[in-house]
């Protein structure tokens, strides 16, 4: 008893058998049959009833632990555990196989395609290859960053990020973190009004992350390793440059290096003296942008903030120094003194 030549169709997985389930299986076992399934409803521990009784019938008969069988008195016999577990591995290994193959046949195919792509993005003698589109740029950064096992670099621009944006990104980051990456990432100060921001931040500073702001403009710049980065290609950013000449890529280490000095840790808002240092930071970057003659729109952008915030800023230091017009306002500003009283108290390397 207890084998059968009927391959079971494993429709339920193991693991969702109930205690009605195995009660009904022990039925079977003890006594090759169990009691009507209409004629007894309560037969079944705890008085379940005809309904609970079929569907533990049904989850043994998808699971392959019991066939119908003609020659039983309720038309059912169980099966051995071990003939429906050997089943379940044959599958399994016979899945792999077909898995395997299709992986390999991939590979095949894909290689044939590779050389072409290569040969159209030739990486020259420096080193540089540039990818166009944002679904090659992303599959670039994506390979390196699978292929990163030391260190990570970047410099993200722009103010708050999209909340759509850092949901991607946030699963690679903290595997990349999780397998002992070190992390620095740099944003501009505005960054920290959004709170998607915040909160990815937060996730990956638990990992281990480190994470900064700077009042200044800065471009996009992603480093793996110190031996392979990214830096945007055009103005819209839909080409992206994979460097990586040790010279050029050292540059650039050296470039995100000295611009980490400057930056403020993150913190969240509110933070005491960094929350402080950051408005001042913001007040100064926008008196270095008026004395330049820049209009607000061109300084919010670059510093990620919005045009009426900089507007804002502008009001104040305009109330503060008395001035009567934009071009009276950035003559007051150089006059004062200011920008070179921040100069001389600047301190690198001072961290909040």
């Amino acid at each position: 008893m207890g084998e059968c030549s009927v391959r079971p169709d494993f429709g339920t997985r193991l693991e969702s058998l109930q205690s009605q389930d195995i009660q009904l299986y022990r039925e079977l076992l003890a006594r090759d049959s169990a009691p009507g399934l209409s004629e007894d409803p309560d037969s079944v521990p705890g008085g379940q009833g005809v309904d609970i009784r079929e569907d533990s019938l049904g989850r043994l008969l998808s699971s392959g632990l019991a066939v119908p069988d003609e020659q039983s008195e309720t038309g059912f016999t169980p099966v051995n555990p071990e003939t429906v577990g050997s089943y379940v591995v044959a599958e399994i290994l016979e899945s792999s196989a077909r898995s395997a193959i299709n992986l390999l046949r991939v590979q095949e195919e894909l290689g044939q395609v590779v050389a072409e792509y290569r040969n159209n993005h030739v990486r020259d003698a420096r080193g540089y290859v540039t990818h166009t589109g944002f679904a090659n740029i992303n599959a670039a950064i994506r390979l390196a960053a699978r292929e990163c096992r030391d260190e990570v670099l970047t410099s993200q621009p722009g103010g708050a990020r999209s909340a759509a944006v850092l949901k991607e990104s946030l699963a690679p980051t903290l595997e990349m973190l999780e397998r002992g990456v070190t992390m620095k990432t740099i944003y501009q100060h505005s960054a920290r009004s959004g709170s998607a921001t915040r909160d990815f931040v937060r996730a990956i500073q638990e990992r281990g992350a480190q994470v900064a702001t700077l009042d200044e403009s800065f471009d996009r710049l992603i480093i793996f390793d110190r031996t392979v980065a990214f830096i945007p290609a055009d103005d819209d950013r839909r080409a992206a440059a994979e460097i990586r000449a040790p010279a050029v890529v050292s540059f650039l280490v050296a470039l995100f290096e000295r611009s980490w000095l400057r930056a403020v840790a993150f913190t969240p808002p509110g933070g005491g003296r960094a929350a402080t240092r950051i408005t001042d930071d913001l007040e100064l970057a926008i008196m270095r942008h008026i004395v330049a003659g820049d209009t607000d729109s061109v300084t919010a952008g670059q510093l990620g903030i919005s045009v009426r915030r900089c507007q804002e800023y502008v009001a104040k230091l305009s109330s503060r120094l008395g001035s009567r017009s934009r071009a009276q306002l950035g003559y007051l500003i150089a006059k004062s003194g200011l920008l070179d009283n921040a100069s001389e108290e600047a301190t690198p390397g001072a961290r909040v």
